[in-house]
């Protein structure tokens, strides 16, 4: 009777190392997997400043077109003895303007836009990093009230143990 009563206290000693062990094997992915988000929403923080970059650079490119679009327009104008300060060229040359700087508002604000919608992802990155660490913790608790049961249960059984061994006069 005192052999099985040691056994079965010992098999529950080593459920709540296994328990124990469990919790911190879920506490450990669940840092890596925020690890892994944080790394994420870096990368999505970083490809938002590089749009943004590049939408500069598509503004730059664009003015440097428009603007030899347009001296050519004024040169072709006046090479045909038409004054290009006055009159109907000078209309075309300033709705050129007009929707060439609605061009540049247009890539201005797909550039901001993409951004923001890289910018979201890094944000969505790092709550599901946090929720992720959330859970973790969480299981790791749970295991470890198992653990603490088990452990009570081994005491709980020892204890019956020894008093039904008293009670049977198997101790001396």
């Amino acid at each position: 009777m005192i052999a099985g009563t040691v056994v079965s206290a010992y098999g529950q000693m080593q459920t709540a190392k296994g328990m124990k062990a469990a919790g911190n094997a879920a506490m450990q992915t669940a840092e890596f997997n925020k690890g892994v988000r944080d790394r994420n929403a870096r990368v999505s923080d970083q490809e938002a400043k590089f749009r943004e970059r590049v939408g500069g650079q598509e503004v730059v490119r664009f003015k440097k077109q428009f603007d030899k679009l347009q001296a050519r327009a004024g040169t072709a104008y006046r090479k045909s003895g038409v004054i290009a300060s006055s009159g109907t060229p000078l209309e075309v040359l300033r709705d050129n303007a007009n929707e060439a700087e609605e061009e540049i508002q247009t890539i201005r604000l797909t550039a901001a836009t993409d951004a923001g919608r890289l910018r979201e992802q890094g944000v969505n990155q790092r709550l599901a990093g946090q929720v992720a660490l959330l859970e973790g913790r969480q299981q790791k608790l749970a295991y470890d009230i198992k653990a603490r049961s088990a452990k009570i249960g081994a005491i709980t059984t020892l204890f019956k143990g020894g008093a039904q061994a008293m009670g049977a006069g198997q101790i001396s």
